[in-house]
């Protein structure tokens, strides 16, 4: 049975709902100056006014059917119509960062009638904050509008943190998936403006179109990739290929992961990426280099599913995003492992021999894997708003010796800087 509260007034969305028996909630709101305040209510508009705002961004903006509505900019384009609400806490007894739109049951025919016209649905969230006599901001969030119109029965949310919209104040864009796949892009009002054009047929904002062809890329690449993999098949490919380096390593899933996405490279190269994999004294240890931007950098990774993302050391990745102020991306293939101690040992015996071990044919047997079956590949996006998510450990030591710190993405915090999946 649901708790009961006391009856009597509270805020909910600028409202006041007598009776109501959910109990008033603390608020994050996000000030201007990059902090979090924490109120007993949202600010939100009226349908009318949500439209007036977009009218005052698109002067030529036309009203249809209570929604706003623009034409293309030019034959490249898509006329758009906007499915705009407030965005606002979750509500109940959910914690002060949780925020959501809430979408209507109208929204499934909505969306199809505009698929069947040719025009392009934004599913639009307004966030709105201005404190009393200060100085505030409007955020606006485009949700995929395609996984909410298949939700047909009841009306539904679609969700928003606070650091999502704190990230977007902070830079202007921000860019990443949610639990469920979903897009969320959230802008300040000139970027805003220049996505939705973009839409429209004008230039779009170039770094989210530039991230966007990177990913198509690496999507590309994942999709050639085999979903099973064997240690003996993949060890054998390494040696012919002369990656002796490599196929020396014991943890030859993620090793692999390297070698075929070095070689994908050469096989299909591209403006985009170059690989990097420096080891000299003094340059930064990443597999991956972004071409166009001099602080960009990426890292191949292998985990299995249900774990952390084992990172890089964490003074490699704090020089490059917090004092060089850039982007590292971690590409990471998630698998299932299947141990090789279920398999007589197969790979374990094959690799030592390979490598001469003929006095310990079964050194590594506790952690070598079998095969790994592949489940899907995805992006995080590390930078100074985010590596506050990231958890800084010592490794295990070697040969006695303690290792540096490195970081890892915990795996409740991957939600949050997931920027891309393809499975």
């Amino acid at each position: 049975m649901a708790k009961k509260y006391k009856s009597g007034p509270w805020s909910e969305n600028g409202r006041v709902m007598p009776g109501c028996r959910i109990a008033p909630k603390v608020i994050d709101q996000i000030l201007v100056d990059g902090t979090v305040a924490r109120v007993g209510e949202d600010q939100v508009f009226k349908p009318n006014e949500l439209n007036s705002l977009l009218l005052s961004l698109f002067s030529n903006g036309v009203i249809s059917e209570g929604h706003f509505c623009l034409e293309r900019l030019s034959a490249d384009g898509k006329p758009v119509c906007f499915y705009t609400r407030n965005i606002s806490h979750l509500g109940g007894n959910w914690s002060s960062e949780k925020k959501r739109i809430q979408i209507g049951t109208d929204f499934p025919k909505f969306y199809a009638k505009n698929e069947q016209r040719g025009i392009a649905t934004i599913l639009l969230g307004v966030y709105h904050y201005y404190p009393d006599g200060g100085t505030g901001m409007t955020l606006f969030a485009c949700f995929s509008p395609a996984t909410y119109a298949k939700r047909k029965t009841n009306n539904s949310a679609a969700h928003i943190h606070t650091i999502d919209l704190l990230n977007a104040q902070k830079n202007g864009v921000y860019r990443r998936l949610d639990k469920s796949g979903n897009e969320i892009l959230v802008l300040d009002r000139k970027n805003f403006v220049q996505h939705i054009n973009g839409i429209r047929g004008d230039m779009g904002i170039s770094s989210v179109l530039r991230d966007r062809e990177i990913l198509s890329y690496l999507g590309t690449m994942f999709e050639t990739m085999s979903r099973r993999l064997k240690g003996i098949d993949c060890f054998k490919e390494m040696m012919e290929a002369n990656d002796t380096g490599r196929m020396r390593q014991g943890a030859w899933e993620g090793w692999y992961c390297e070698h075929y996405f070095e070689r994908y490279l050469q096989s299909h190269p591209t403006d985009l990426i170059a690989w990097w994999g420096k080891k000299n004294k003094g340059e930064l240890d990443f597999d991956l280099r972004f071409i166009g931007d001099e602080w960009f950098y990426g890292d191949i990774k292998s985990d299995a599913a249900g774990k952390a993302v084992q990172g890089n050391l964490k003074e490699n990745v704090d020089y490059l995003v917090l004092e060089k102020r850039g982007r590292l991306w971690y590409v990471a293939i998630e698998f299932i492992p299947h141990r090789d101690a279920d398999h007589d040992y197969v790979t374990t015996k094959w690799w030592n021999q390979r490598l001469g071990k003929t006095d310990r044919p079964l050194s590594y047997a506790s952690r070598m894997k079998y095969a790994i079956d592949i489940n899907r590949m995805d992006v995080y996006e590390i930078t100074a708003d985010t590596i506050p998510y990231l958890l800084a450990y010592p490794p295990s030591p070697c040969k006695g010796k303690p290792r540096r710190l490195k970081y890892k993405i915990p795996h409740k915090m991957k939600e949050f800087l997931r920027i891309y999946e393809h499975t």
